[in-house]
């Protein structure tokens, strides 16, 4: 199905593809222009589509926003429930530290147009208000982030679930802060950088997820 000026008719195989154009264009202009700046209409002349056509496939510009985020997000997900679980029945004991990079995997290997949209599109959907943004993160993100909470809970059982939520919470601002400004003020920053940057993080979130202290 299709929707025209005229009303809703039939799609034959298109509407998948109408779907994907909608998408494309409406996350490059939502990571250049924010999702406040960008409009449906702008979306649909850059998707060459019509306008009625995002409303019939999205509902609305927030089911738009979800979908555009589902869909790199979700695959980002399984990826760090993937390795947390080899990580669970592995015949080594987990530690922090596998525990962080089974969930920085998705952008431990990131590469070509993945490194260049995937940290811009979490930077600049956090960066909204989250009066727009918590039920999307929410759906998104709340398994992953009950199953590395307790994964982390278990290598350091010194450590209580609330505050061990509080930490991961304080690391997930570190790792918005890198995605958005990959470099100190001061520094340069070149592409091939990213990676030597994520270790940084790594290694200070893993200090900071297991030190000894307030709320232990």
């Amino acid at each position: 199905m299709v929707a025209t000026a005229e009303g809703v008719g039939p799609e034959p195989n298109g509407g998948e593809l109408t779907r994907h154009k909608i998408m494309d264009a409406a996350e490059a202009l939502i990571v250049e222009h924010g999702y406040a700046a960008t409009s449906l209409r702008a979306i649909a002349n850059a998707a060459e589509v019509n306008l009625a056509a995002t409303n019939y496939h999205f509902g609305s510009k927030h089911g738009l926003l979800a979908a555009v985020f589902h869909r790199r997000m979700g695959p980002v997900g399984h990826a760090r429930l993937a390795a947390l679980s080899e990580l669970e029945e592995g015949v080594e004991p987990m530690t922090v530290r596998g525990v962080l990079e089974a969930f920085f995997t998705p952008f431990r290997k990131a590469q070509g147009s993945e490194l260049s949209i995937l940290p811009r599109l979490v930077a600049c959907i956090y960066a909204e208000p989250p009066s727009l943004t918590e039920m999307v993160l929410e759906d998104e993100f709340s398994e992953t982030i009950n199953r590395f909470v307790a994964a982390l809970c278990c290598v350091c059982p010194q450590v209580s679930e609330e505050e061990m939520r509080w930490r991961f919470h304080f690391m997930i601002g570190s790792m918005i802060q890198f995605l958005k400004f990959n470099a100190p003020l001061g520094l340069s920053y070149e592409d091939e950088e990213f990676q030597v940057g994520l270790e940084r993080l790594l290694t200070f979130s893993e200090k900071g997820i297991q030190q000894s202290g307030v709320g232990a």
